[in-house]
């Protein structure tokens, strides 16, 4: 349509002088237009944003706007900004974006884009960036990065359809220069490669856990101990490797990292690949901008060689009672040879007090000559066919500052740093390690031998003759190692085993033919403490004559947690049968395993007369093919994996039958194949019968509710109309559909709704417990009857008020004739 200035100037005149608004028939009432008329100009008026509509009840009222002009926002922005016409006529352009095109604002409104610098300024890509302003004005937004070949600058490019503030359509044009974050971008990925090979080249578990206790990274060294590549863990859940109980002690202390952002340190032993490993764990929060934990990044090492060291070295020498503890890698970064970076492991190892002491020298400073040859081959390796690639790692000599040379374990790894080739050293100080390994081969036989006990007891017994224990001997019997060498055996022995304990022995040392192993009781120092072990013994020389050399390991616990576990099956079997619901097991064929006595007695039933059978062939379920085809089916479906549940009718003693809730549930091995079926069904006869009697019940008040002479209606909290009946409709002149979009107070006479509202909230407080009154009522058509209202509570299972029965009788005609 024709856009009349004079009939908005009029719209907007008379809006001003009612600043409290109008309805549309009040604006038609003040300038003499028709209704569609004003209606058209008031939606164009609303889309500009030049005047406002608020709901009052039924009425929608009018205002003039009072926000700033987009115009206006737009002019201080400093992004680039364009708004033309569907014409493609700049209508609006901010000083950003004039400045861009280094022309004037006044230069570039009311010209066709086609015919501005705008063109070359896009260049090559003007023609793509027409279509999208095209599709714009068409109703169709798009977004995305432009690079204009002529010039150094990225944007990020947003075309939307807009309302012009003439109402009329037209299209925004929002640039965003982000050429300055591309290129941190830029920098942010080369220094995270940097990093990523630090940590891929570190011989240590490095890994990242995020908040959602997954696994975001994993280096390749520690994906290799769990037996897996890094992708097949990257993303996973951290639960998942590792046994329950250290994967519940890992949570906690990550929950406590990310709560407090306090980093933690500890060692332990975990489950991979190999077997049962120690690691050093250091756990150090990633934070947010917002100093809030992003994730944690976790170092591991592992330190099972000096765990076993240590254990090995405690029973042997004092000299080697302890092992090199919390001993992190040493790192340097080298260009052209000079050091560029390193770390305080690296300084300290070098003799340093600080890294900034190395920064600047010549790494083969700090190479030993005998090292020198195969550093620089392996540099060379590196940089072969101009590409920068990782070698092995070796073992070299370093030199200290002081000249003095220490032994290293090197894993080098080329990288480009700011576009330049570097090479990142991680070495490690295994001077202690070499030292440990010289005195373990010196260590003598005996030695050697507790190396590969050390988890359990050691004896050398000759004779009845203590000759020698180690200290887990002693502490499973409550001393010292002195306190047995050189005593009777005998001593040691509970009462009730030592004779045949004794006899074994010393028929083992004569050469005669007796177990290895056995159980059997011995007593602690104290002398009644009693220990159940299982010893494990055989025959060695020692000082020129037989004698018996073995282990013992402490099962006092593991005989108490089988006879808990004795006494707990025997509970379980209690609870089993006395259950009043039926339950048994069998397996995946269908061959019953076992059967409660509440099954069995109603069925009458001996357990041998059921179990081993095909569980459709039991007395439950015989006289109905029907039901007999479908529990095979059931059976069929669980064992497949799926749990199974339906109604079904069971056969019990004589005639007698149960409407039971049945259900058959899958048990699966560690492999995930089904190992067993569980079966249970729960009696539901009186359920049944009690929801037909309540569907009978509602049933019968449904036909009283609608066919009553009374107008009835429920109403709920809100005072809105949950339900009404035909009678009440007819009184007040609505539709069902009408009277539930509506409250009680929308109906009542504004003389009466104040009382009604006082009086229902009493009901609900429960102060009253119903109440009567009689009132009008307002009908659709707008007339009034009068009413005799009878409210009652309707109250849930736990007596609380939901909602309440209303009752209305129609006394219009009583009301006029005074009776």
């Amino acid at each position: 349509m024709v856009v009349s200035w004079e009939i908005i100037a009029q719209i907007k005149d008379v809006l001003a002088k009612n600043p409290q608004g109008l309805s549309i028939t009040d604006i038609v009432r003040e300038i003499h237009i028709n209704r569609n008329t004003a209606g058209r100009y008031l939606d164009k008026l609303l889309i500009s944003g030049q005047v406002e509509m608020r709901h009052f009840g039924m009425a929608k009222i009018y205002a003039l706007a009072h926000r700033v002009p987009v115009s206006a926002v737009l002019s201080i922005s400093s992004e680039l900004i364009m708004q033309l016409s569907s014409s493609l006529r700049i209508v609006f352009v901010n000083e950003a974006f004039a400045h861009f095109l280094a022309t004037p604002v006044q230069d570039l409104v009311g010209k066709n884009i086609e015919y501005t610098p705008v063109v070359t300024a896009f260049d090559d890509l003007f023609g793509r960036f027409l279509v999208q302003v095209k599709a714009g004005l068409d109703g169709t937004e798009w977004s995305g990065e432009l690079a204009p070949a002529n010039r150094e600058t990225i944007f990020f490019c947003r075309i939307a359809p807009t309302a012009l503030d003439n109402g009329q359509k037209g299209v925004s044009v929002i640039l965003e220069d982000i050429t300055g974050r591309k290129r941190v971008e830029q920098m942010l990925r080369e220094s995270e490669e940097r990093y990523r090979m630090l940590a891929e080249s570190s011989s240590d578990l490095v890994y990242v856990i995020g908040r959602d206790d997954r696994v975001e990274y994993v280096n390749s060294p520690g994906a290799t101990m769990f037996g897996k590549t890094p992708g097949e863990i990257t993303g996973s859940a951290r639960s998942l490797f590792f046994p329950a109980d250290v994967a519940e002690r890992q949570k906690r202390v990550l929950e406590h990292i990310f709560a407090t952002g306090i980093p933690a340190r500890n060692e332990g032993p975990i489950p991979v690949a190999r077997g049962i490993r120690w690691f050093d764990h250091v756990l150090v929060p990633l934070m947010n901008p917002d100093g809030s934990v992003q994730s944690v990044l976790g170092v591991a090492r592992d330190i099972t060689e000096r765990k076993q060291s240590e254990e090995t070295l405690k029973n042997s020498e004092a000299r080697y009672s302890r092992l090199l503890q919390h001993s992190f890698d040493a790192v340097v970064v080298h260009q052209d040879g000079i050091i560029t970076l390193a770390n305080q492991i690296a300084a300290n190892l070098a003799g340093a007090s600080t890294p900034s002491e190395l920064i600047g020298k010549n790494i083969f400073d700090f190479v030993h000559p005998d090292s020198r040859d195969i550093a620089r081959e392996r540099i060379a390796a590196m940089y072969k066919w101009d590409s920068v690639t990782a070698v092995d790692a070796v073992e070299e000599k370093f030199l200290r500052l002081n000249g003095k040379a220490v032994d290293v374990e090197v894993v080098a790894t080329g990288f480009l740093d700011a576009g330049k080739p570097a090479v990142q050293v991680v070495f490690r100080d295994i001077t202690r390690r070499k030292e440990l390994m010289e005195a373990l081969r010196r260590s003598e036989e005996k030695y050697r031998i507790l190396v590969e006990h050390s988890q359990s007891g050691v004896f050398i017994i000759q004779g009845r003759l203590i000759r020698y224990v180690n200290s887990a001997f002693a502490r499973i019997l409550g001393g010292i190692p002195e306190d047995f060498i050189l005593h009777d055996f005998a001593d040691y022995i509970a009462p009730e085993d030592r004779d045949w304990v004794l006899d074994r022995g010393l028929c083992r040392q004569r050469g005669g033919t007796v177990p290895d192993n056995y159980e059997c009781r011995l007593l602690k120092c104290d002398g009644t403490t009693r220990v159940f072990v299982f010893l494990d013994t055989g025959l060695i020389q020692y000082e020129g004559g037989p004698a018996s050399m073995g282990t013992i390991r402490d099962i006092t616990e593991q005989k108490r947690a089988a006879a808990a576990l004795r006494e707990s099956g025997e509970k379980l079997r209690a609870v089993f049968d006395s259950t009043f619901q039926f339950a048994g097991m069998m397996t995946p064929e269908g061959i019953l395993i076992d059967v409660n006595n509440t099954a069995l007695e109603f069925g009458g039933a001996q357990r041998g007369d059921v179990v081993n059978r095909p569980f459709w062939e039991t007395p439950w379920w015989r006289g109905n093919a029907a039901r007999v085809q479908r529990l095979r089916e059931a059976i069929g479906s669980a064992a497949s994996g799926k749990f199974v549940r339906y109604e079904a009718e069971l056969q019990g003693v004589g005639n007698t039958t149960l409407l039971v809730d049945f259900s058959i549930k899958p048990v699966f091995n560690p492999e995930g194949r089904v190992r067993l079926l569980i079966v249970e069904a729960r009696d539901i006869t009186k359920s049944k019968r009690t929801e037909e009697a309540l569907r009978e019940s509602e049933d019968r008040f449904r036909k009283i509710f609608e066919d009553g002479p009374l107008g009835m209606a429920i109403v709920g909290r809100d005072y809105r109309f949950a339900m009404v009946n035909r009678r009440f409709c007819e009184m007040l002149g609505y539709t069902a559909e009408e009277l539930l979009t509506l409250t009680f107070a929308d109906i009542t006479h504004p003389d009466h709704v104040d009382q009604d509202i006082a009086e229902i909230k009493k009901l609900y407080a429960g102060e009253i417990p119903r109440y009567r009154t009689e009132k009008r009522y307002i009908r659709k058509n707008g007339s009034a009857i009068w009413g005799a209202l009878t409210v009652s509570p309707l109250r849930d299972r736990d007596d609380g008020i939901v909602s309440t029965l209303a009752l209305v009788e129609d006394i219009s005609e009583r009301k006029r004739t005074g009776k």
